[in-house]
């Protein structure tokens, strides 16, 4: 975040929409994944003015992989319609999305927990 009295730049990672028809292209399971939309903008008094930069990503819920997409299919999908995000439409990107976004996961029980837990708050288990 970057501030100067009243205005400011800021960057946002926002969660769009789970997707259940989503095959990942590195474990090659359908488990699932996320859609994530970030963009960088500028604001006055804490109100966003516009933005710029915005990327859509995938994340696979199994390997938690993160996929860039087209942003012309993104923005489709925030709009809600019913478009088909194919295997060639995938590019991977850093497996940890840059540290902006990432699931961990126990590896015991397989349910999320948040990235500031060392064991897991359902089975026990220290996180990796």
């Amino acid at each position: 975040m970057f501030l100067i009295g009243i205005f400011g730049i800021d960057n946002k990672i926002k969660e769009i929409k789970n997707l259940t028809n989503f095959c990942c292209k590195n474990c090659n399971i359908s488990n699932g994944g996320k859609l994530i939309k970030s963009y960088t903008f500028f604001h006055f008094f804490f109100i966003p003015l516009f933005r710029w930069n915005e990327d859509y990503y995938v994340i696979c819920n199994g390997c938690n992989t993160s996929f860039s997409i087209p942003k012309e299919k993104g923005k489709a999908i925030e709009r809600g319609e019913d478009i088909e995000i194919t295997y060639w439409d995938f590019k991977e990107v850093n497996k940890d999305y840059g540290g902006y976004y990432t699931v961990k996961r126990c590896a015991r029980c397989s349910r999320e927990v948040e990235n500031t837990f060392e064991y897991c708050p359902y089975c026990g288990e220290k996180i990796k």
